[in-house]
């Protein structure tokens, strides 16, 4: 009986982690890289958080394919020096820049002020990376911050990819959806609560959408990567487990390769080996429910929630 149930056991974790190796390996070692503007008889692309870190890479990487950008970013001081470096990079391309707010909750602003950029261009080839951190206890942060965060991580993607999406289709175009998740998002994140969650509905959201798409050739990909040196870690304040991710970055470049590689081979790609054994403990080794109970009993002996929760002094009841 005993032998049976191990048997069977062991074929379950088989079938759990070997095939999802397999996916990993061919992503990683089986996709040769890809001229993405002749694999989608494309001209142009659109960048979100375009001016920095992993946006910047990928804007350089399909400029260097000879593709045309679009960049809508932050009009901030980062996103200003950017338009003359990359303009001096690449003479032989065309820019277009959008300055905006990707945070504003409708969208409306800034859509509008992207459709205007793009009103004469077929962009075939959307990045949605812009994104970023907000840590802290959820209810200790301000409410305006907290939707900020949102709108920029989860309602930016869903609006320009509606559109751009509803474009290709109207046109009969090939293309491509790209969209920047994180490995957070396969655990439970305690003290940046709202970044997991977003990541991993773009993780969802992605693959669903890759499933609607296929049919009419618009690929999907979503890229989960491993720790990247960016300005990320600017908005992470001082975390230990981020501090510590930071000192085993890889450059943004190995996103926009993998961007290359993956676009309309994979749907999910897991980039790096941090993000591969995460996958593995946290979804495939430990059940899911289990580490949220240890997370739960856990967190108030650890340091970062011991030095970023907020002390309330209690009311007093009259």
């Amino acid at each position: 009986m005993l032998s049976t149930i191990s048997t069977i056991f062991f074929w379950i974790g088989v079938l759990a982690v070997v095939p999802y190796l397999i996916l990993v390996f061919y992503g990683a070692y089986c996709c040769p890289e890809q001229n993405l503007k002749k694999k989608y008889n494309a001209q142009w692309a659109l960048v979100t958080g375009g001016s920095s870190g992993i946006g910047a890479a990928i804007v350089r990487k399909l400029a260097g394919q000879g593709l045309n950008v679009v960049i809508a970013a932050l009009d901030d001081a980062t996103f200003k020096q950017f338009k003359e470096t990359i303009v001096k990079e690449f003479p032989n391309v065309q820019f277009r820049f959008v300055g905006c707010d990707l945070s504003e909750p409708t969208g409306e602003t800034y859509l509008n002020a992207i459709k205007e950029a793009t009103h004469d261009i077929d962009v075939q080839i959307l990045c949605n990376n812009a994104g970023y951190i907000t840590t802290g206890g959820y209810a200790d942060l301000p409410m305006k911050r907290e939707l900020a965060n949102f709108h920029t991580n989860v309602t930016s993607g869903l609006v320009l990819t509606h559109h751009f999406a509803d474009l290709m289709l109207e046109k009969g175009l090939k293309g491509l959806i790209t969209f920047t998740s994180s490995s957070a998002g396969f655990i439970p994140n305690p003290m940046s609560a709202l970044y997991s969650s977003t990541k991993v509905f773009l993780t969802t959201f992605a693959a669903s959408l890759a499933a609607e798409l296929a049919e009419p050739k618009i690929d999907v990909l979503v890229i989960h990567p491993s720790p990247i040196n960016s300005n990320f870690y600017s908005n992470a304040g001082k975390m230990s487990a981020l501090t510590s991710a930071q000192k085993i970055s890889s450059p943004p470049s190995v996103i926009a390769d993998t961007i290359c590689r993956n676009a309309g081979k994979v749907v999910v790609s897991d980039q790096g080996p941090i993000t591969v054994i995460m996958k593995i403990m946290m979804t495939k080794v430990m059940d899911w429910n289990v580490f949220t109970e240890i997370m739960k009993l856990g967190l108030r002996f650890n340091g970062d929630y011991k030095a970023m929760k907020v002390q309330r002094p209690l009311k007093k009841e009259n």
